[in-house]
């Protein structure tokens, strides 16, 4: 089997998948022998890239932003289809991603992440998975990023999303959930706080989102969260959960009424932002309870 042959089996796994979901059957595995057809791939290979992310752009309901992108789809999801095939030879699989070429274009964008999203699960070496994440920007801004993949999951959510309604909504509907993980946690939280300033309306979105979807789902988390907030602190444990809710504490502090005139805050919030609160003074106090 040729690292075409891979990455066109992968292709076609990713354009059944829903997006990373970790219940779905694992990838299709393959080997990446003549991997310089990558290079000159056959003619089916590039509708194949083009199907998947018009796909990736209707699941994620950015269809009428991506009509807008003049420039094509790259070949760039085809090397990262074929480095997911070949997960299981990771060094090598690893070289392959870091031929990726840098998306070019939201199409690339879209492509990129159709592949890489629901098959990060499925990514057991952490080498690989960093490299994976850092050459998505868009897995990387709604999941976590690589270190080096911040700046790229940045300016796309910068100079993209937040630029159309459908980008602000897709931010709006994916980062309300409840953090997948203490990194995903960390993240968002230092996103939300980061546009605090310049997108206020869109962080009280997020946040009265959370509130009426998820709102078990959040206050869960900020009850494991307290519970190591003992003698002594667990502020490792905690930190992640009360960072999430930085902003809204400090939107609490600077512009209570805004909260206020949004019906779907209620009180629901204050737990997260008690929260938050705690964990800054036990930070200041360098962890001490007394």
């Amino acid at each position: 089997m040729t690292a075409v042959d891979t990455a066109l089996r992968v292709l076609l796994w990713s354009t059944a998948a829903d997006g990373g979901t970790a219940t779905r059957p694992a990838p299709p595995e393959g080997e990446l022998t003549v991997p310089q057809e990558l290079a000159a791939p056959p003619p089916d290979a590039g509708p194949a890239v083009v199907r998947l992310a018009a796909q990736s752009a209707a699941r994620l309901r950015l269809d009428a932003l991506a009509a807008r992108e003049p420039r094509p789809v790259g070949a760039g999801a085809l090397l990262l289809a074929a480095a997911v095939g070949a997960r299981a030879q990771a060094r090598l699989a690893a070289e392959t991603v870091r031929a990726v070429p840098p998306a070019r274009s939201l199409w690339d964008v879209l492509a990129y992440h159709a592949v890489v999203a629901p098959a990060l699960p499925h990514i057991t070496d952490p080498v690989l998975a960093g490299r994976l994440r850092a050459a998505s920007p868009l897995t990387a801004l709604l999941d976590r990023p690589d270190p080096v993949g911040e700046t790229q999951a940045e300016l796309l959510l910068e100079d993209v999303l937040l630029a159309h309604p459908q980008g602000r909504r897709l931010i709006t509907t994916v980062y309300c959930e409840a953090p997948a993980s203490p990194a995903q946690a960390l993240w968002r939280g230092r996103l939300l706080d980061q546009l605090r300033m310049s997108e206020r309306e869109l962080v009280i979105d997020v946040y009265e989102a959370a509130l009426l979807r998820h709102t078990e789902a959040h206050l869960s988390l900020i009850r494991r969260a307290r519970v190591g907030l003992t003698v002594p602190p667990d502020l490792a444990a905690a930190r992640p959960v009360a960072h999430w809710w930085a902003a809204l504490a400090r939107l609490e502090r600077s512009h209570r009424k805004l909260l206020r005139a949004r019906s779907g805050i209620g009180t629901a919030y204050l737990p997260g932002v008690r929260l938050y609160r705690q964990v800054e003074r036990l930070e200041a106090s360098g962890g001490s309870t007394a």
